[in-house]
């Protein structure tokens, strides 16, 4: 019999008398955490272009300086899932708003790249922590799908507008200034800790229901979502200075970037929305076939219209496939080991796109980077259809 997520919680909270539920201020501080800790990852091609700008650095070095940041992240959100029932969190996410702070204050300080690298693991680091326990009290929401969503919201919406207004920012602020902001930020957000859950004894109780792991649907659905994660992040990270290289006027650029982040929410809110008799096969088809598109429109000289539409259509189909592949996680495991673990899946997916696509770039252009980029969003859909081929079978 299906139980609803959120009536066992309501049970177990009865019962034990020890689980916090996230108030409206809980929820804002979660998501203020979560839009710091992920900000590299919604404003990538922004992020790229203020180095570029500071250090003169080129494509393949921007590439590595993203896989840097994101790995990073990655690993400590791997770490924040175990340690989730061992430490405060208000602590620990303290921790990691100082780690960010002071790794963008050496950002704006880096003029190498050994120390811009470095600079970036401190941060990245920090963003792991933030991510992790943001998540994990977004999940205490009476309606943790409606909270989730109102960060993807507000991370977009933020996203969108300074994408929109980063040629105005780059004329108007040299980037460590941008770079300082972002620490004082982070330090700001510290001050709403105190409406935060801290703690979680109860976790173990609340994710301990029964269930068995069903590997083949594990293994295909992580897979499906790391490449997709990595072609998305190599073509998402890059996208900035393919426009950059056919000469399209920033103003295009940026608004380019910023309707595709916009076209991305509207594309998580249709996925969420869509009827389940539909199944997750087609519609996964669908949004490889958009991505793809997405990925051949950026080849050779690209036009402005041409611009404007290769980033709705890739984000379009990045976020688009998103809430499928998560409720496929879900469904590997009751107890959500194989959720936990698709938080630091995608991040390494998106962290090492980049880096692959850096190595590319000898070709002296990005259309070996975008065939590359097509192929690897094709396999994602592949496993994913492959792993969940025998339960509709």
């Amino acid at each position: 019999m299906a139980i609803d997520r959120a009536q066992t919680i309501d049970d177990i909270s009865a019962a034990s008398g020890e689980v916090v539920r996230l108030t409206p201020a809980g929820l804002a501080s979660a998501v203020a955490v979560g839009m710091i800790g992920a900000l590299v990852i919604f404003v990538t091609p922004g992020f790229l272009a203020l180095v570029a700008q500071q250090t003169g650095f080129d494509n393949d070095q921007l590439g590595y300086l993203a896989a840097w940041d994101i790995n990073a992240m990655g690993i400590t959100i791997g770490l924040s899932t175990f340690a989730l029932s061992r430490v405060r969190w208000r602590l620990a996410v303290a921790v990691g708003l100082m780690l960010i702070a002071v790794g963008n204050v050496l950002t704006g300080l880096a003029t190498s790249f050994p120390a811009m690298a470095a600079a970036r693991v401190v941060a990245g680091a920090g963003e792991g922590i933030a991510v992790g326990f943001a998540f994990a009290a977004l999940g205490r929401a009476r309606n943790p799908d409606r909270a989730f969503s109102i960060y993807l919201v507000a991370g977009a919406l933020f996203s969108s507008l300074f994408l929109y207004a980063l040629p105005e920012i780059q004329a108007a602020f040299s980037p460590s200034t941008v770079f300082a902001a972002i620490a004082v930020a982070s330090v700001l957000v510290m001050f709403s800790l105190k409406a935060l859950p801290d703690g979680s004894v109860d976790e173990v109780d609340v994710f301990a229901g029964s269930g068995a792991l069903d590997r083949r649907i594990a293994f295909g659905s992580l897979v499906g979502v790391f490449l997709l994660f990595f072609a998305m992040g190599a073509g998402w990270s890059y996208s900035e200075r393919m426009g950059i290289e056919s000469g399209v006027p920033s103003g295009t650029i940026a608004s380019g970037l910023s309707i595709g982040t916009m076209a991305g929410v509207v594309a998580a809110g249709l996925a969420g929305f869509m009827p389940q008799r539909w199944g997750r096969a087609g519609p996964l088809i669908v949004s490889a076939i958009t991505g793809v598109t997405g990925f051949l429109l950026f080849r050779g000289e690209i036009t402005q219209g041409a611009f404007v539409a290769a980033c709705v259509l890739m984000m379009f189909s990045w976020n688009f496939a998103q809430p499928l592949l998560s409720g496929i996680c879900s469904e590997a495991c009751g107890r959500g080991r194989v959720v936990c673990a698709m938080g630091s899946i995608q991040t390494f997916g998106t962290g090492l796109g980049p880096a692959a696509a850096a190595a590319t770039l000898a070709t002296g252009n990005f259309n070996l980077m975008l065939y590359a980029c097509c192929v690897v969003l094709v396999l994602s859909v592949v496993a994913t259809i492959w792993a969940t081929s025998r339960k509709t079978a």
